[in-house]
């Protein structure tokens, strides 16, 4: 989702033919890096059990598991995004919006589906034999809301970083444009 939100942000860089492989993808590495990998690093060492939803015991995973965890969110995002500029390109604006749409009622759907994993927390044992806590119980539940603000804030950030170089450099390929055809 935030990967086809930050290529729905670079839309005018796309509509103009640069390729994704420019400094709106840099942009987009580098919030996976910045701000997903310590959010992903985090809940992962701390709330292993919770982050795989209870269903994986986390004690029967290798100890290297961590960089594969780090390697798919790093992949999910720039999939996203070059998803994102695939569609775009082909379909236009309206396609990323509307598979932004679809992608949000997904996640509603799969937050109202799993809330009852995702509302417990506990070992994956105490999970499955009915004994997990709720959320709002335990430590996890004040350090969500932080989490959530912060990479919300730098996923808009990143947005509006995608979306205003678009507007100028749209800006002034156009004067630059104009100026030419004057001139000629």
């Amino acid at each position: 989702m935030l990967g086809l939100c930050f290529a729905v942000a670079a839309g005018s860089q796309f509509r103009e033919g640069r390729s994704p492989w420019g400094r709106e993808l840099l942009a987009v590495a580098s919030f996976a890096a910045i701000v997903l990998w310590p959010t992903a690093s985090y809940l992962y060492l701390v709330h292993a059990d919770w982050s795989w939803m209870y269903w994986v015991d986390p004690a029967t995973l290798p100890r290297g598991m961590l960089v594969l965890v780090l390697l798919a969110w790093a992949v999910a995002v720039v999939g996203g995004y070059l998803g994102g500029w695939a569609l775009i390109r082909r379909k236009g604006d309206r396609a990323g919006l509307i598979a932004l749409g679809g992608g949000a009622a997904v996640a509603l759907l799969a937050v109202l589906l799993g809330r009852a994993r995702i509302f417990r927390y506990g070992s994956y044992a105490a999970f499955h034999h009915g004994q997990a806590a709720p959320l709002s119980e335990v430590k996890l539940a004040w350090t969500l809301p932080p989490i959530v603000v912060g990479v919300g804030v730098a996923a808009a950030a990143v947005c509006w970083n995608l979306y205003s170089q678009g507007r100028r450099s749209g800006t002034s390929g156009k004067s630059a444009r104009a100026e030419a055809t004057a001139t000629s």
